[in-house]
């Protein structure tokens, strides 16, 4: 995998020698030929690359090929940052003393050439002995394999779980039937059903087809899924559950010790049916301490485990009812390799469609019916169009897993047709999937973390870009090209309005040991586990090269102020380290022996994580003048090469001249941080795309952002100058808070002059101002602004919305009122934007009595939520609005007394939700032993129709829910 890493490095001294040519003066000649060689050297590793040859030669050649690069990169980019930062701080200096630093710089000039040179020669030394060993003469003995080039962009498309779910449907009604039995001969003491089988037979799949099963929907009255993976803490479990019981109280529970939260799960199991899913469950260990919390007397509760070891499942409760997961028939196989290679489309009679469902059923034999790997393997060959492509790839099947061997007999086979996947990638997205290996087990990884990661280490390359994409397009469409070939499970924004194609995204447990093996085979980044007692590297494995390791990802106990971090400390003698991460659970651990002594060793870090970790003694002080001597600071004001930080939820304190230190900063993340500044000066950061100021940080700030700004979060008027906001004009992404009048009028006029604004979040807590004549223009300014395409709006807005002008919002897609108070209906202004598609009304946003939708209204709208409209007695929808509309929420509006006629008109609509609505409005649309309610006429042609919390206004704890489907 050294290809891909020297070819973005490659990349970034390209841009070095364009951009910093100016600092590189007097080593350009040197510069131009280190380029030139590790060109030479990238066309041989690619030959290597392409081959994936075994050898060990070939291997320890890589390696060394991969530090020269790492070395090449650091050494120009190190003397151009030192020169330009010299000359920026010489225009300050005396005469005298600039010719003296003049002299200096020559000095360090004829350094730097000096080991460029040397560079130059091992390079070219290495490439001599690539040919003197006869190590391309090893590679070329393979057939090429040329097939592994991929364009970044195919014709695949990315499909759901329910598209990968074949030939289990049995499974799923025996499952269901067993769950809603209540006889206690048939279940255990704990009424436990288990789903037990290999990883990547399709356990979780089916479980989650039996979680979302109408009769399993209609019987229960509470639903929870925990995932509890390697590495749990019970807290985390019996939090996970309660918060899905009582998703209303989540900040409540999540202060509740542990008594507490066991309480609680007693007497909800004891008051409600409920259904727990404890998914991909390892040991018994996890159950011996949650068992507490479930009772064993209450009949109807039931417990839905899955595991890899039915052993398990049996030791938990040795009388319930095991289900073992079983394999796929070839015929099932081949269904699901059709769906995922070809569509599913039916074969054609044509000589080259039969030669591939020839190939495609021999294919399938290696797999030995684990779903897993046919969806991986149609990945693959969805981006093949010909017979010959598939014949490559069968070949190269066989050769993968071994003639003979079966997946069953010898589950290490897996990762080989997984790792069909990962040579199938194309050199850019290799390093990108293999930075996932630093998450945990089942981590939903946040997306727009994730990118701004991959961009701070150069692995997104902006000669990707398509029209007028940013770098963060360009990354996302990377996570959609894994995802397409189902490398990564990518999460899609689930009605919440997002500019990105993904929220988050996950490795399935396979691939993320094939990840993690790869991770280790390259010395692409180690991770070091110091939880549940361990201080051993992820993975209990050694790197099969002898390479650096260049990121590090610790995860750090609760017992860490007595640790020596000894592995850490062999680790950082690496003076090339590019990624450095501390993850914690906000636990006082202390870094501060290490950072003292080590930070220095890091200069060359591009990006650094300190997450969860408090310093001792920071919780008492209360004062940003008055911090004792002895309390540690963080010294990251060397880190220059920095690209990346992110100090989320962690207490620390910091100087801001060490943070305006970091010039090349991009991304910088203090969400959750509790953060005292030394000194009351504003922070410099002039290349800053990201900057999220959503912290807990009760002092304000002085921020100098530069326009390279696309991002800023957490925006609050009462810690940051609205001056320095309004400097800002290349704002694409946004959120504010807004504490009084001023601060209102110049944000608004700021946004409305935002030409790449796509998304807003805005709270205002001022509710005369838009009662004022100045507000309503400013409400009606905010409407004209043109390019926003998602707006989240929380606070009063006056009386009524501004009447409809054809400059209101022409682009804006997604719109969420939030507490707005509006007196007249706002569906006359809103039902005339001519490009909405999905718009929520939340708390108290209309508070009259009557709403109407008239003939032409929202011509695009797709999804309406309405909630906690308590006032609103009358709906009225007429025949041709809403002509679009698949998706309809009515939540907690207990005046409405009846579903609108023009629901009927409605064709599209495929799904309705009914939530804590009077029971008589259920009982008008439903059909109960032949007798149809009142407007059951009126969503008959719905398919879907969900009536949950039936009864329930406002916080009311007893939960019943109904699910049935019609048509």
């Amino acid at each position: 995998m050294a290809e891909p890493i020297v070819s973005f490095l490659l990349e970034t001294i390209s841009t070095l020698l364009i951009e910093e040519a100016k600092f590189l003066r007097g080593v350009s000649g040197e510069a131009q030929q280190l380029h030139s060689e590790l060109k030479m050297m990238l066309a041989l590793l690619r030959d290597a690359d392409e081959k994936q040859h075994e050898a060990a030669i070939v291997k320890e050649w890589v390696s060394q090929s991969k530090d020269l690069a790492y070395e090449a990169e650091d050494v120009l980019e190190a003397h151009a940052f030192k020169v330009a930062s010299r000359r920026r701080r010489r225009g300050t200096l005396q005469i005298i003393r600039r010719f003296a630093s003049i002299i200096n710089e020559c000095y360090i000039r004829h350094k730097v050439g000096l080991e460029i040179q040397s560079l130059n020669t091992r390079i070219s030394n290495l490439t001599r002995r690539f040919q003197e060993y006869g190590i391309r003469a090893v590679i070329t003995e393979n057939e090429s394999l040329n097939f592994r080039q991929q364009q970044l962009r195919t014709t695949y498309s990315y499909v759901g779980d329910d598209e990968d779910f074949v030939g289990l449907g049995d499974d799923i009604q025996k499952l269901v039937q067993v769950l809603l039995k209540e006889d206690d001969q048939f279940f255990g003491h704990h009424e436990v059903v288990s789903i037990s089988g290999m990883g990547g037979s399709g356990k979780s799949t089916l479980a989650r087809k039996v979680y979302n099963h109408a009769n399993i929907k209609y019987y229960f009255d509470s639903f929870a899924w925990v995932c509890i993976s390697q590495q749990w803490q019970t807290r985390d479990i019996l939090q996970g559950i309660l918060i899905s019981f009582l998703p209303n109280k989540r900040g409540e529970i999540e202060k509740w010790r542990d008594d507490e939260l066991v309480e609680q799960l007693v007497r909800i199991q004891k008051e409600r049916k409920c259904l727990v899913v404890l998914d991909d469950i390892w040991s018994t260990d996890a159950w011996e301490y949650i068992k507490v919390a479930f009772p064993t007397r209450k009949k109807g509760n039931k417990i839905l485990l899955t595991t890899r070891n039915k052993d398990v499942a049996i030791n938990i409760d040795p009388n319930g009812f095991h289900h073992e997961q079983r394999l796929l028939t070839d015929n099932e196989s081949w269904e699901l390799l059709q769906r995922k290679a070809l569509g599913g489309r039916p074969g054609e009679e044509d000589q080259d469609v039969r030669i591939l469902d020839d190939l495609g059923k021999k294919m399938i034999k290696f797999c030995g019916g684990l779903p897993l790997a046919v969806v991986v393997l149609g990945g693959i060959l969805a981006t093949k169009h010909s017979s010959k492509e598939w014949d490559i790839v069968y070949r190269n099947c066989k050769f993968y897993l071994g003639k003979g061997e079966s997946i069953q007999q010898n589950q290490g086979e897996v990762q080989k047709i997984l790792a069909l996947s990962y040579n199938d990638l194309p050199y850019k997205l290799k390093p990108c999937f293999l930075y996932l290996s630093g998450f945990s087990e089942d981590e939903y990884i946040e997306t727009e973390r994730l990118y701004h990661l991959w961009i701070s280490e150069g692995m997104v390359s902006i000669e990707d870009r398509i029209g007028e994409e940013s770098i963060m397009d360009i990354a996302d469409r990377y996570l959609h090209e894994l995802a397409k070939r189902c490398i990564v499970h990518a999460e899609v924004p689930d009605r919440f309005f997002s500019i990105r194609k993904f929220k988050s995204c996950r490795l399935h447990d396979l691939m993320r040991d094939l990840c993690l093996a790869k991770a280790r085979e390259e010395n692409f980044l180690k991770v070091i586990d110091y939880r549940h007692g361990n201080d051993i590297e992820s993975g209990n494995s050694t790197s099969s090269s002898s390479g650096n390791c260049h990121r590090i990802m610790i995860y750090l106990s609760e017992q860490d102020a007595q640790m020596k971090y000894t592995p850490l400390e062999m680790e950082v003698a690496n003076k090339h380290l590019r990624a450095l991460s501390f993850r914690a659970s906000r636990t006082e651990n202390c870094i501060a022996e290490l950072a003292d002594s080590q930070f220095n060793r890091f200069k060359m870090l591009r990006s650094l994580k300190i997450e969860g970790v408090i310093t001792p003694g920071l919780t008492d002080i209360h004062d940003n003048n008055n911090i004792p001597d002895d309390v540690f600071k963080l010294p990251i004001g060397n880190l220059i090469h920095l690209r990346y930080l992110s100090l989320r939820s962690s207490e620390l304190v910091i100087s801001p001249s060490s943070i305006s230190n970091l010039e090349h900063l991009e991304a910088l993340d203090l969400k959750f941080a509790k953060i005292l500044w030394t000194e009351n000066v504003p922070l410099k950061m002039h290349r800053l795309r990201y900057l999220n100021l959503f912290s807990s940080d009760d002092f304000s700030l002085q921020i100098q952002a530069s326009n390279n700004l696309e991002i800023l979060k957490g925006f609050n008027t009462g810690k940051v100058d609205v001056q320095d906001f309004c400097e800002l004009t290349n704002i694409q992404e946004m959120d504010a808070t807004v504490l009084e009048e001023k601060g209102a009028e110049e944000i608004i006029n700021h946004i409305s002059n935002l030409r790449k604004l796509k998304k807003a979040y805005i709270l205002t807590r001022i509710a005369e101002l838009f009662i004022q004549e100045k507000g309503s223009t400013l409400l009606r300014q905010l409407f004209c602004s043109s390019n926003l395409q998602h707006l989240l709006l929380i606070g009063p807005l006056g009386r009524k919305l501004p009447d409809y002008d054809s400059n209101f919002f022409r682009n804006l897609l997604d719109l969420r009122l939030d507490s707005s108070t509006l007196e007249e209906d706002p569906m006359q202004t809103l039902e005339k934007l001519p490009n909405l598609e999905r718009l929520w009304f939340w708390n108290h946003v209309f508070v009259g009595k009557e709403m109407v939708c008239h003939s032409t209204g929202f011509p695009q709208l797709r999804l309406l939520v309405l909630h906690h409209l308590h006032y609103v007695e009358k709906w009225t929808v007429e025949k041709g609005a809403m002509p679009n509309l698949s998706h309809l929420e009515i939540r907690s509006c207990e005046s409405l007394g009846m579903i609108p006629q023009g629901l009927r008109f409605i064709e599209p609509l495929k799904e309705l939700v009914i939530d804590k609505m009077p029971v008589d409005f259920g009982s008008r649309i439903r059909e109960v032993d032949g007798q149809k309610g009142d407007d059951f006429d009126k969503i008959c042609h719905i398919p879907t129709v969900t009536i949950t919390g039936e009864g329930e206004i406002g916080l009311a704890e007893n939960f019943n829910s109904i699910y049935f489907s019609l048509g």
